[in-house]
């Protein structure tokens, strides 16, 4: 039943067969693509974390949401502290507006041996007999958090107590890279909210009193 495996869990599965095969076969499916990449992640720069929505960790995942409703002026500097000890991470949670009825994983891994720069891979679909299926291609955002730091040294509080001074403090931290499916057209606003969402719960999960939280699955 689709109940007993998460959507990550088939990701991963689908990506540990992919790398049993002697030549990628994906046809250039985006999908495909990432679950290579993460059992990949799995296998060579393990422990690859995996937290998820209904585990056990509820705290982590109310708090991203209740970040997630104030306004940015106040959540850029949370996210400027955004750090990732481990290579990868993923997060598991459920879609909300129009994505509703989906699920959304949210894998950030570490591009260099930086802390504070994260590729963030989103993809957001449904189980379907224990297969991951894809709604929405999976896309990919590059977060660098010492950049923003940076900026907002330099911008003080303006970006505290202007919207438009935050959002141009991101865009300076942030740049989105083209996967298949999204090269043109630009990104739908709700996959955008996605990025931020996840890198939001990454700068929970490294904010104090929460960075050593034990992890709910090692893959």
């Amino acid at each position: 039943m689709d109940i007993d495996i998460s959507f990550a869990e088939a990701m991963l599965r689908r990506g540990a067969g992919l790398l049993q095969e002697e030549a990628p076969a994906d046809g250039g499916d985006p999908f495909a693509f990432l679950a290579r990449l993460l059992a990949t992640a799995a296998a060579t720069d393990a422990p690859l974390v995996v937290l998820s929505e209904s585990g056990g960790h509820p705290e982590l995942f109310d708090e991203a949401n209740r970040r997630a409703g104030e306004p940015l002026t106040a959540r850029v500097i949370q996210l400027a502290a955004t750090r990732q000890s481990e290579r990868a991470a993923m997060y598991e949670f459920d879609g909300t507006g129009p994505l509703t009825g989906n699920r959304v994983v949210a894998a950030l891994l570490r591009p260099e041996d930086r802390a504070d720069l994260l590729d963030v891979y989103v993809a957001v679909g449904r189980l379907r007999g224990g297969e991951a299926q894809m709604t929405v291609a999976p896309a990919l955002l590059r977060f660098d958090a010492a950049a923003l730091n940076q900026t907002l040294g330099l911008i003080g509080e303006a970006a505290t107590r202007s919207v438009n001074a935050a959002t141009a403090s991101l865009a300076h931290a942030a740049a989105v890279l083209p996967m298949p499916g999204h090269e043109e057209g630009g990104m739908p606003a709700a996959l955008l909210a996605l990025y931020w969402h996840a890198l939001t719960l990454a700068s929970v999960r490294a904010g104090a009193g929460l960075a050593g939280m034990a992890v709910q699955g090692r893959a």
